[in-house]
């Protein structure tokens, strides 16, 4: 059986938890997740099923966008709860406040440069950036450029550690947790990401996914095409286009793109056949998946 599946996963447990469990009910040996979240951080995650696991690359490049709740006032080496210990730090009422939020939240719109945490799941020479952490090693982890489209303070409320509500939506490879830390630089105090949600990635929506704890009982009836997953433009080929596709050849289309797209290819029969990069009027397959 090929498809995806959208799960809401709880915290606690870690992504490849979820692949483990889908893997065992569903008896389909090729399963994977199209992104990971932290075993702390909970919601929307996209697992493969069958051979639409070779799909992952296009999908772990849509946007995220995620509701996170940050507490002032704490700070720890994980810039989480995930940490053995914290730092604590009195703040006064007049150094925080929405509004000040609200306009740090304007300056990290657009595209920005970010350090990932120490403790991520980055490979450093072979290893886990988490794994060297833990074993005390000295880290500098080169920063990458992100873009932010959406920093909204959805509430706050005061308190001995004030805590915001924020939604953003970022580009892929963001850390949330990062956001966090620079949020509290950028104030002058301690910040710590006590809660995570993803609720969307790209097109998709929580709203559409299967509880974890009722995965046996729904997933038979929520397998999604990858045509309404990948979301992008589609093309409908004749048999003889088929043909050629299914054998990694382009072929011509009659209409032209100055601008090269990728697009979701299906047969006569409106069956997904492949990936493909259209430029002018030329069809190139990148990924090919047989009917059969």
């Amino acid at each position: 059986m090929n498809g995806f599946l959208l799960v809401n996963k709880p915290p606690g447990i870690t992504s490849f938890d979820v692949v483990k469990k889908i893997r065992k009910i569903t008896k389909i040996d090729k399963v994977g997740h199209m992104g990971t979240l932290d075993p702390r951080a909970c919601g929307l995650i996209i697992i493969g099923l069958g051979k639409y696991v070779r799909l992952e690359k296009y999908i772990l490049n849509f946007t995220k966008t995620y509701i996170v709740e940050i507490h002032f006032g704490i700070i720890s080496e994980t810039y989480d709860r995930e940490a053995p210990f914290f730092r604590y730090q009195h703040i006064k009422k007049q150094d925080i406040s929405p509004k000040k939020i609200e306009e740090i939240l304007k300056r990290l719109l657009g595209e920005i440069e970010q350090e990932p945490p120490l403790y991520s799941a980055l490979h450093i020479n072979g290893k886990r950036a988490y794994e060297l952490a833990r074993e005390g090693k000295n880290l500098e982890l080169p920063k990458r450029k992100v873009k932010i489209f959406k920093a909204e303070l959805l509430d706050y409320k005061e308190n001995k550690f004030p805590i915001a509500l924020i939604e953003f939506k970022v580009s892929a490879g963001t850390y949330i947790r990062s956001l966090v830390k620079d949020i509290g630089e950028k104030l002058g105090c301690y910040t710590i990401t006590s809660f995570l949600l993803r609720t969307e990635i790209g097109h998709i929506s929580i709203n559409d996914s299967i509880p974890f704890n009722k995965i046996s009982k729904y997933w038979k009836e929520n397998i999604i095409s990858p045509v309404k997953i990948l979301n992008f433009p589609l093309i409908k080929v004749d048999d003889q286009k088929e043909k050629r596709i299914l054998n990694g050849n382009d072929v011509l289309l009659p209409t032209y793109e100055d601008k090269e797209i990728l697009v979701s290819i299906v047969n006569s029969k409106d069956k997904f056949i492949a990936v493909g990069k259209i430029k002018g009027n030329v069809l190139k397959p990148e990924k090919v998946f047989s009917t059969e």
